[in-house]
Order: C-alpha cells, then sequence, then structure tokens
C-alpha cells in the first residue's frame, strides 16, 4: 500500500472512532430519537446487515405497557444490566420483546434478534454479527474453531457501538448462555454489563440467582381478569360483553398464549363457539381441542411440556411428575410445602434425595410459584389453573396414588374436633375436592377407598368448623366419585352418614333422618355394637331432636348410651356426647332443672377428659348455663355466658357458628330480665353477621329475627315485628315446609302478636292452627303445643270467654305436669290464671 492510501485509511479509521467517541459523550434525554449507526470497516462502507425482528407477528399487546415503557428507557438510556423477561411458558415474553424491538426500529436503533433455544442456534449468529460489525475474518474463524472464546470476539465490537438492542429469544437452557463453563450469573460470556446498549432476554427461568447481579430480572405474571377480557374483546368484538370476557379471562389464568387462541378461535366464522360463554363451556369438555393443535398460534396444553424437557436434559427428569402430582390439586389455591412429604413423592421421583430438587427445578422455570399465607409457616406452592388442566390429561394411577397419599399422609396427623388443627382442613377443602373430581378411570380401588376416607373425615370436620353447606357438598361430590365402591361399602356408608349429620345442621332433618335410617339397615352386616353403627344411631338422635321430637330423640339416646357404656367405657368422648344430648333432649322438654343436673355432670367428666376449652366440653357448659338461665337465676347466666363468650371467640374464633349462638343465648337473656330496648339492638347487631355468614335462611338466622320480632311485640312495636315474623315465615316454610317445628315457632310468635295487637279473631285463627299441627306432628305433651294452647287461653280470657278459657286452662295445666312437673313455670302460671279465673266467676 503507497503512502497515499495508508493515510487515507488511517483518516477514516480515525474519523469513525471521533464519531463513536461523540456518540457516547452525547447527553441522552428521555424519549430522544436514537440515530442510527452506520458501521464501517477497513473492507466497506455499507450499512450492516441486521438479525432482523420478526415484529410483523407481533400481535396486541394488554397489560404492558408500563414495563415497555421501563424498558424503552432502559433502550434510550442503558443502566450497565442485562434484562430478563421471565415467565411461565405462554405468558407473553416475546410479545414484550417484540413490542420493544418495533420501538426501538421507530427510534432509529440498530435491533438484532436472535434465538437462544439452544448453544448452536445462537453462536452462529452472535458469530456471524460480530463479522458484520467489524471483527476480523480471521478471528471470527478462530472463534468458530474453539480456539478462541466466542463472546470476546462479538463483545469487542459492541462495546465499540451505541444505540442498539439486541434481543436473545427463548433462552430456556442457560447452559447455552454459558461461555467456557462460566454459568451465567458470572456475567463474562454472552451476557455482560454494558451500557452501550441493550441486551433483552426472554427466558422462563424466574429464579433470579441464575442470573446474578448484573441481569434485572421482570417477572411477568397472567394478565389480570380486566386485562384479559381487554384483550379477547380486541380479538373477538362479537363475543360478548365484558363481563362474560371477564369470566373467560378468569378461567384462562389471564395467559396471554390462551387468550389469543380463545381470540382467533372466536374470531373465525367456522368455529363452533362464537361467544365468550360457549367457549367458557367448552373449555370443560374439550379443554386439549380448543387449547390444543389445530391453529396458527401454539399448541397451548404442550407450552409447558418444553420446559419439562429442558429440565429433563439438565438431570431434573423428576419434574416432570412432580408436576402432574400436583396438577391433581386445585389450581390457584396454595398447597402448604409441609404437606409433601418426601417418602410419598418419591414413588413417581425416583427417590427421596430427588423430590426438593425437582420441585426447585419447577420453581426456577415458573411451573409453579410460591406465595405467602397470612398464618401459615411456610409459603405455600400454586399451579396456574392451564398448566395444572394440561398435567391433568397425563393423570395416571400411579401418579393419583401419590396425590392421594399426600393427602392421606397430611390428614393422618389431624383430629378434627382440634381447634388448632381447623386453619389447616380449610386449608385442604379445595385440594380435596379437585381430586374428588378426577376421572374415576385414573383411581384405582385402594387409592378411592383411602380418598373415600379422607372425605368422610373432612366433612366431619367441616360440620364442627360450622361449615354445614360445605359439608353436605363435600359429601356429595364424594359420593358421586365413590359410587363404584358399592352401596355397602364402609366408606359409602361413612360418607352417607357425614352427608346426613350435615343436613340436621342446616335444618333438613326430615330427609336426614331417611338416610340415616337408610344407612343403619345396610350397616346391619356390622353389627349393633359396632362403633359405626353406634355413630349413626347417635346421628339419628340429632335427626329426630331437630324435627322437635324430643321424646323419640331422647329414648334413643338413653338405649345407645347402655350399649355405648358396655363396648366404649363410660367416660369415652362418644359416650360423653350421648349423654350430652339426654341433658339437651330434657331442656327440650322444659325439664330444666332435671337438664342442669345431668349437664353439670357431663360437664365435670368432659372437662377431666377432654379439657375445659375442649369445643365439646364447651357446647355442653353452653347448655349447662342455658338451663340456669331457664331456671330464673339471670345474674348468674349473663355471667356464664360472657365468659363462655370470651373462651370461644378465643378458642373457635368470633364468627364460628357456636359463637354466634352464644350471643343470642346472652341477648335473650338479656330480654328475661326486662332489658327490652339494649335486646332489640343487640339482636338487629347480630342478626347483620348472621345473614353474612351464615346465610338468611340458617335456622339461627330466623330464630333471631323471630326473637327480635317478639321483643319488638314486648316494646309495643307491633308492625315491626309482623314483619319480621311475616318474612322469616316465608323463608321457613319454602325452605323447611310449614310443619317444621321452627315454622311453627314462628307461627307461633305471629299469633302472640296479632293478639299483642287486639287482632283477637286472627290470632286465635293462627295460634288454633298452630296447636293442631304441633298435636299432629309432635304430640299434645310437646313443650310447644302447651305453650300454644296456653297463649289459646290467655286470648280466651281477654276477650272473656270464661268457661272456653278455663276448660283450655285444665287441660294446659294437666299437660305441663306430665311433660315439666309440678315446678315448671308454664305449669305455675296456668294454675295462677286459671285460679283467677275462678275468682272472677265466682
Amino acid at each position: 500500500m503507497d503512502l497515499v492510501a495508508l493515510v487515507g485509511t488511517l483518516a477514516g479509521v480515525a474519523a469513525a472512532v471521533v464519531a463513536v467517541l461523540q456518540l457516547r459523550r452525547t447527553p441522552r434525554e428521555r424519549n430522544a430519537r436514537v440515530p442510527a449507526v452506520t458501521v464501517t470497516t477497513t473492507a466497506t462502507t455499507e450499512p450492516v446487515p441486521r438479525l432482523l425482528a420478526p415484529t410483523g407477528k407481533l400481535g396486541e399487546l394488554s397489560g404492558r405497557q408500563e414495563l415497555l415503557t421501563k424498558l424503552e428507557e432502559r433502550l434510550i438510556e442503558p443502566d450497565g444490566r442485562f434484562h430478563v423477561l421471565a415467565g411461565l411458558g405462554g405468558v407473553g415474553k416475546t410479545t414484550v420483546a417484540l413490542a420493544l424491538a418495533e420501538r426501538a426500529r421507530q427510534l432509529g436503533c440498530l435491533v438484532w434478534w436472535v434465538s437462544a433455544i439452544d448453544e448452536a442456534s445462537m453462536t452462529a449468529p452472535l458469530l456471524r454479527l460480530a463479522g458484520e460489525l467489524g471483527a476480523p475474518l480471521g478471528e471470527v474463524e478462530e472463534a468458530r474453531a474453539g480456539r478462541r472464546i466466542a463472546a470476546d470476539v462479538l463483545w469487542a465490537r459492541l462495546e465499540q457501538r451505541t444505540g442498539w438492542l439486541l434481543v436473545l429469544d427463548n433462552a430456556d437452557d442457560l447452559h447455552a448462555l454459558q461461555v467456557a463453563g462460566a454459568p451465567v450469573m458470572e456475567a463474562t460470556g454472552w451476557l455482560r454489563p454494558t451500557r452501550s446498549g441493550l441486551i433483552l432476554v426472554t427466558s422462563r427461568v424466574v429464579d433470579a440467582g441464575a442470573w446474578g447481579r448484573h441481569g434485572a430480572l421482570h417477572p411477568l405474571a397472567p394478565l389480570s381478569q380486566d386485562e384479559g377480557a381487554r384483550l379477547l374483546v380486541s380479538l373477538a368484538a362479537h363475543g360478548g360483553t365484558l363481563d362474560e370476557a371477564r369470566a373467560l379471562a378468569g378461567r384462562l389464568g389471564g395467559l396471554p398464549l390462551a387468550l389469543t387462541h380463545a381470540g382467533h378461535h372466536l374470531s373465525s366464522p367456522l368455529s363452533a363457539e362464537q361467544t365468550f360463554t360457549a367457549y367458557t363451556t367448552a373449555l370443560d369438555d374439550r379443554l386439549p381441542e380448543l387449547l390444543g393443535e389445530g391453529s396458527d398460534d401454539p399448541a397451548v396444553t404442550s407450552t409447558w411440556e418444553v420446559s419439562l424437557d429442558t429440565l429433563a436434559r439438565q438431570g431434573q427428569a423428576q419434574a416432570r411428575p412432580l408436576l402432574r402430582v400436583l396438577s391433581c390439586f386445585a389450581p390457584s389455591v396454595e398447597i402448604d410445602t409441609g404437606w409433601l412429604d418426601t417418602r410419598v413423592l418419591s414413588k413417581v421421583s425416583g427417590g427421596e434425595r430427588k423430590v426438593r430438587s425437582g420441585l426447585e427445578a419447577l420453581l426456577s422455570m415458573g411451573l409453579v410459584e410460591t406465595r405467602t399465607v397470612p398464618g401459615w409457616k411456610r409459603r405455600g406452592l400454586i399451579v396456574h389453573p392451564l398448566v395444572a388442566a394440561a398435567g391433568r390429561l397425563h393423570a395416571s394411577p400411579e401418579l393419583t396414588r401419590a396425590a392421594v397419599g399426600v393427602v392421606h399422609r397430611v390428614v393422618s396427623d389431624l383430629r378434627e374436633d382440634e381447634p388448632s388443627n381447623w386453619p389447616a382442613w380449610q386449608g385442604l377443602m379445595p385440594h380435596l375436592r379437585a381430586l374428588l373430581g378426577l376421572s374415576p378411570a385414573v383411581i384405582e380401588e385402594p387409592v378411592l377407598d383411602q380418598l373415600a376416607n379422607v372425605a368422610a373425615r373432612g366433612a366431619a370436620a367441616l360440620r364442627v368448623i360450622g361449615a354445614y353447606v360445605a359439608a353436605a357438598e363435600l359429601g356429595a361430590l364424594a359420593l358421586r366419585q365413590c359410587d363404584v365402591l358399592g352401596a355397602r361399602h364402609k366408606r359409602v356408608l361413612a360418607l352417607r352418614h357425614q352427608r346426613a349429620r350435615a343436613r340436621v345442621d342446616l335444618g333438613d332433618a326430615v330427609v336426614a333422618e331417611a338416610e340415616l335410617r337408610q344407612v343403619l339397615l345396610q350397616e346391619a352386616t356390622l353389627g349393633p355394637r359396632h362403633p359405626d353403627t353406634l355413630a349413626v344411631r347417635h346421628g339419628l338422635g340429632q335427626a329426630l331432636f331437630a324435627q322437635g321430637r324430643y321424646e323419640e330423640s331422647r329414648q334413643t339416646y338413653e338405649n345407645l348410651l347402655e350399649i355405648e357404656n358396655d363396648v366404649l367405657g363410660a367416660d369415652h368422648p362418644d359416650s360423653l356426647a350421648t349423654r350430652h344430648e339426654i341433658a339437651r333432649a330434657l331442656a327440650a322438654r322444659g325439664l330444666f332443672a332435671a337438664s342442669e343436673r345431668a349437664c353439670k355432670e357431663v360437664l365435670a367428666v368432659r372437662t377431666r377428659v377432654l379439657g375445659p376449652e375442649h369445643p365439646d366440653t364447651l357446647t355442653t357448659r353452653f347448655h349447662w348455663i342455658r338451663a340456669i338461665g331457664e331456671l330464673g337465676h339471670y345474674a348468674e347466666a349473663d355471667a356464664g355466658y360472657q365468659d363462655l363468650l370470651a373462651v370461644r371467640t378465643r378458642v373457635i374464633g368470633a364468627e364460628h357458628p357456636l359463637t354466634l349462638r352464644t350471643r343470642l343465648n346472652l341477648i335473650t337473656n338479656l330480654v328475661d330480665q326486662g332489658l327490652l330496648e339494649e335486646a332489640e339492638a343487640e339482636y338487629s347487631a347480630l342478626l347483620v353477621q348472621q345473614v353474612r355468614i351464615l346465610g338468611p335462611e340458617h335456622s339461627d338466622t330466623l330464630l333471631s329475627l323471630s326473637n327480635r320480632a317478639s321483643t319488638l311485640t314486648e316494646l309495643g312495636r307491633h308492625a315491626e315485628a309482623e314483619e319480621d315474623l311475616r318474612r322469616a315465615l316465608d323463608i321457613s316454610i319454602r325452605v323447611r315446609g310449614a310443619d317444621h317445628v321452627y315454622t311453627l315457632d314462628i307461627r307461633y310468635e305471629l299469633g302472640r302478636t296479632l293478639l299483642a295487637k287486639g287482632e283477637y279473631h286472627a290470632a286465635e285463627d293462627v295460634l288454633m292452627a298452630v296447636m293442631r299441627d304441633q298435636t299432629r306432628v309432635a304430640g299434645a305433651d310437646n313443650p310447644q303445643t302447651i305453650a300454644t294452647r296456653h297463649e289459646l287461653a290467655r286470648l280466651m280470657a281477654k276477650q272473656g270467654r270464661t268457661a272456653e278459657a278455663r276448660a283450655e286452662y285444665i287441660i294446659v295445666v294437666d299437660h305441663s305436669l306430665r311433660a315439666h312437673g309440678h315446678d315448671h313455670p308454664l305449669t305455675t302460671a296456668a294454675r295462677v290464671e286459671h285460679a283467677a279465673l275462678e275468682l272472677l266467676t265466682e
């Protein structure tokens, strides 16, 4: 080369260097346009060809504007870090990267897009880029041959440029990003800190530690329901309302890939489903078809297999069966990590040691996430609903055996009657229901037997907790799943028993009685002294009591107790429960003195055997206090209720039905003391909570409504009282029927209110009808029947119908003596009122 040519070449190089330095010294302004850079080499002055970003396939971008703005700021003013878009497959990482690439192109930046699926697909394009940026051909060839570090060749040229964006897409296997054995977190390989431009990586690896301190991690979560709905409407505007789109977005878990898939399906005139609602419904039966192959979008149900394949290549093959076991549980609901017994899961993971590493591998890929749960000692694992749905497509007997085994192992350490265990029972319920929703074809009979046992115990726990509706629903769901075991199978009978008991708690005692009698017939093979038979007979006594058939209930319990004392022992919790029910039956018949003595005896034994704060001990204490109040010891009862309310609030919670019942009786005790206005206000406040917690149709809610009406009547606010009673009566007739004991009580109170209003004829019609029905349903000596007859006698006396009133009083005294005894307040009142009429007649 002659001297003139050499000088010209050096001048050109110097000019290029000066230009680059000027660009790097120029202050960057937010949103300023970044000029395009023309790269020159000693060989050519043509612009560098780019590895073009496929922005033509950029679709709708929803819910990511804030993140996109942040990345655009880093594009204009790099912060010395590489940035990583990480998250579950299908969450929209590539879409965000494409949107940024489009924005970079508009700003005039150089944009390069490289697939980072594996080392081969990434190294060759990056070395070609190095050559296009001016790396000598010899260096590039040496790097290809492995005699020079390829990343060094590229970075030597990247650092000489500004205003560029390099996207490494689908970098799910971090081994592909390693250089010379150095892990990515060291930032000495393909990914390095720089202020020359922006490196953006899309990856399923959400573990911040894997990227190191030079990596800025941007975890992408699924879209909210509102964001997902807007995306659906933008793709299929004819699909329905925004609320219907929100429902579908929620069903798809806000996953952009699935939302886009659904939107494209709905936009096709050839699709069977044309509305958001139709698509949502179809997912229940046709999820593999709707979200699988057969469209231009990637298959949703197989996208996570890519992540599992990557983990398998990295030596974590156990991650796949572990994910499929977790997919058997309820999606998007926390799974306590303490429940995941390694001995159970080792059967599918190849050993106990592999369980933890497999779960950590799933976490690293975003296939499961962790969430902090208030009150839990550990964080909970959650599985995205579509990941779970895809996993359940691969359910097998081996996997369901492990899933059921996990739950069975948890409940083996739990007690139904221990309040400290109740949060665990409640946390397990969604997962138990999910297991019961699996196809019976993938559950072996011994495993189904195990699952049915857990369900029966779960229903019993829910009843003790006070979740009566949930207990009945769980029993019904489990019976549908377990009917293949046969009608006489012991687990099926146990489930029917628990469902019937829940129905008693809900006030549906007639249906419950019929089912319990059927269960008793089918348990005949077990014998009359078998513990399961005894438990069903106990439930039958409760069903009779709930119908107001108190004497039948008491006799059932007396017969049961004789066997239980012999088979179980007098101090066994079941024997004590029966003695407690006998005491209740005595109180229901108005024999409060006898009930008080019986409750006191049971309370002493339960305190010794179960402890002073066991829920059963507190229940007996409640009925003992009630008997004290009914005997007229109001101050003592008030103090007892106040103390019991504090204990129950602490032990079982302020919103437990039994805690609310304690408040109800405390208020009733105020009425007995004549504190009517205070009682009315307390009833009103309690009703608000009962409607919210128990529902407007619960028997305790209706009892509070009826009691408030009675108090309003005593206060002279008759119109309000009648309104409350007619509302309660409508609900009770609709839910329980006209002859139910609770309905008859409300009708009785309505008659009393009409009497207080002076509407004698209407009151008499109501009370006469109630007395006839009570006599037919429960008998003439039933306490409620006697109370109604007493009210009729008072009505006749007020009307001056002395002879009729005297005759009724004689009948009232006669029946009250048989039912209650000489000292009962009703017996005494009827005698006094009859005597007063006798004096008036004389």
